[in-house]
C-alpha cells in the first residue's frame, strides 16, 4: 500500500514532468536548433554575466548550461519510471537530486536576470 507522501509526490512529479519537458523542447529549439517558436516566451531568463571574468561565464554558459541540458534529458526519461514505483527507489532518490539541481540553477538563472533581479543597483 502507498503512503500518502508517496502518492502525493507522485502527482507533484507530473507537474514537474511537464514542466521540464516544455523547458527541454524550448531549449532545444531555441538554444541548439535556433528556431523561434511561441515557447520562446516561456522562461526567456536574459542573466547579466558581465561581472564575472569570462572563464566563468564560459563555465557558467556551457558547463552548467550544458549540464542542465543532460539533467532534463534523464528527468524525461527518468521521471515516468518513478511515477510507477511503490516506494522511493534509488531513482527516485536521483529524481529528486536532479530536481534539485534545476531549481538552485533556474533560480540562479533569474536573480542573474536585471529584469528579475533582487540585487538590483
Amino acid at each position: 500500500m502507498k503512503s500518502k507522501a508517496l502518492t502525493i509526490w507522485q502527482k507533484c512529479l507530473i507537474g514537474i514532468f511537464l514542466f521540464i519537458l516544455i523547458h527541454f523542447i524550448k531549449d532545444m529549439t531555441q538554444d541548439v536548433l535556433r528556431i523561434a517558436t511561441p515557447l520562446d516566451i516561456l522562461g526567456d531568463v536574459k542573466e547579466n554575466l558581465s561581472f564575472m571574468p569570462v572563464s566563468l561565464q564560459n563555465i557558467y554558459l556551457y558547463g552548467l548550461g550544458g549540464l542542465s541540458f543532460v539533467v532534463e534529458a534523464t528527468l524525461i526519461f527518468t521521471i515516468p519510471k518513478v511515477w510507477k514505483e511503490n516506494k522511493l527507489s534509488k531513482s527516485g532518490k536521483l529524481v529528486i537530486f536532479l530536481i534539485s539541481f534545476l531549481l538552485i540553477y533556474f533560480v540562479t538563472a533569474i536573480l542573474l536576470d536585471p529584469r528579475f533581479s533582487i540585487f538590483r543597483r
